[in-house]
């Protein structure tokens, strides 16, 4: 594919009265339609790649003048386009058709471009663009559906109010008695074919019209004179390429972290289960010792007491022999004392039991297994 390295300055100089004279037509106001040629060639310039034929270079600068008109005239009468009146949509017969129409027909009369502007300029910015590309750029109402985004039904009804205003504004401002008339016109009347003349006299008139811009090309620094950034289909290959790679790679290290992070999850859930299931099996396996020791300590305590009743027993006869021997006392004081010594012995033996309870305190769970 061969790359195309313009001199945009000197094409601009070239093209840019006739390209002002198309948008123009859209746009009645001189400064803002200049502003849109000098849009359109910055357009241009940037998407240099996308013209492969220079023969194609001023049809293709023309595109971008029209749409980028179209896209004005639509920001600034958004909803004039979209809305449609249902007595706007047009019957089936128009007044091209209509006999008495061809009697009347306007364009039997000669008029200049600057004439046929003027009245361009009095419709509505809606009935304007549909007039333009209707008769002008010869395109179809389902042409014109898709470029201005509305229903056919709804172009056909403002190319019907444009023709009707545009005739009106001749007849009223232009038309005289001495107004030259135009014979082969007249002729096609005659013969049926003035609904040729709107299409004919227009395009015929519009073919050269040109206006001389008041500034220069005005390219901002970023984008150089010559052509010098122009971008080739390789490179745009080679960037997509690039950004597709890094997506995928970012992708794939994206999902190796995820995997990671999950063994990892996993592998720390595992441990702490088997060192769960461990410390439970220590515990049961710790207990019959902490039990027999338990149980030692139990008889040891219970032998000491033992121990200290055998002696109580032994100190508290020696007394009771003493008591005996000096006569002070009766046989009852005798049995007293032996229930004295029971109740001793009974004494004692809580005390047994209150120094196993302490025991059973400091390990109330294997006490009630």
């Amino acid at each position: 594919m061969s790359k195309i390295k313009p001199d945009w300055n000197k094409i601009y100089s070239g093209l840019s009265p006739k390209l002002l004279g198309i948008c123009r037509r859209y746009i009645q106001d001189i400064y803002t339609a200049e502003d849109i040629v000098q849009d359109s060639f910055i357009t241009a310039i940037q998407k240099n790649h996308q013209l492969n034929d220079e023969k194609a270079l001023f049809a293709w600068l023309k595109k971008i003048v029209v749409n980028n008109a179209l896209q004005h005239i639509r920001k600034h009468s958004k909803d004039t386009f979209i809305s449609t009146e249902p007595s706007e949509i047009p019957d089936t017969y128009t007044e091209m058709d209509h006999p008495n129409w061809e009697e009347k027909n306007i364009f039997i009369y000669d008029f200049t471009n600057e004439e046929l502007l003027s009245s361009i300029d009095n419709l509505p910015p809606h009935h304007k663009s549909v007039f333009n590309l209707y008769f002008i750029e010869n395109h179809s109402h389902a042409e014109i559906s898709g470029l201005l985004g509305i229903t056919v039904n709804t172009s056909k009804s403002h190319l019907l109010r444009a023709k009707k205003s545009v005739q009106n504004y001749l007849l009223n401002n232009f038309v005289s008695q001495n107004t030259p008339k135009n014979k082969i016109a007249q002729l096609l009347v005659i013969f049926g074919l003035g609904g040729l003349l709107w299409a004919q006299t227009f395009q015929s008139k519009f073919a050269e019209f040109k206006i001389s811009p008041s500034k220069k090309l005005q390219i901002p620094s970023e984008i150089k004179p010559g052509s010098n950034l122009v971008l080739s289909t390789n490179r745009s290959l080679k960037n997509k390429i690039v950004i597709g790679v890094t997506f995928l790679i970012v992708v794939i290290i994206s999902i190796f972290l995820v995997n990671h992070q999950n063994n990892l999850s996993v592998k720390n859930s595992s441990n702490s289960s088997s060192e769960h299931m461990n410390l439970e099996n220590v515990i049961e396996i710790q207990k019959p010792n902490h039990e027999r020791k338990k149980a030692g300590e139990i008889n040891l305590k219970s032998d000491e007491n033992m121990k200290s009743e055998i002696t109580a027993d032994r100190e508290k006869k020696k007394s009771l022999e003493a008591q005996q021997n000096d006569n002070h006392k009766s046989i009852d004081t005798k049995k007293n004392s032996e229930k004295i010594m029971v109740k001793d012995s009974l004494n004692e033996t809580p005390q047994k039991v209150i120094v196993v309870k302490k025991i059973i305190k400091r390990d109330t769970v294997f006490i009630e297994r």
